[in-house]
């Protein structure tokens, strides 16, 4: 994987009004591929879930006809989480080094990394367009 001052050095900055996007886009796509997180920004990498149990019949008493149910504590991959999160974090950081903070604070509340990347194309294919039917 890159090093990270390759990847600061070899992705251009977004400019605010997106007159770069699509140099951007290609750029950062490529480097977030080399950095092995962008899985995180197409969705394709959703934060690893909690299996819940079934509940189980322990015992059976003869004379309440019914079976007495045992849940046991969900299944929680602990490695896989926090290797998800570590990843999420990393594709984060990429993104905010080069975007202005004016865009991600506009989009930080969309949650994941995948629903603010997906803000910001929204966003900056809109106005590369307009750019483009300017000129």
């Amino acid at each position: 994987s890159p090093s990270l001052g390759d990847f600061i050095n070899g992705v251009e900055k977004l400019d605010s009004k997106g007159k770069n996007w699509i140099v951007f886009e290609q750029q950062f796509t490529v480097a977030a591929r080399q950095k092995e997180v962008w899985d995180h920004f197409t969705g394709k990498s959703p934060h690893p879930t909690v299996v819940e149990p079934a509940a189980t019949a322990t015992t059976m008493e003869p004379s309440a006809g019914s079976a007495d149910m045992e849940t046991k504590p969900p299944d929680i991959d602990e490695t896989a989480i926090a290797a998800w999160e570590k990843k999420e974090n990393l594709a984060l950081y990429l993104l905010m080094l080069k975007i202005v903070p004016v865009t991600y604070a506009k989009h930080k509340r969309k949650g994941t990394v995948a629903n603010i990347w997906t803000a910001i194309v929204a966003e900056f294919s809109s106005k590369s367009l307009l750019t483009r039917s300017n000129l």
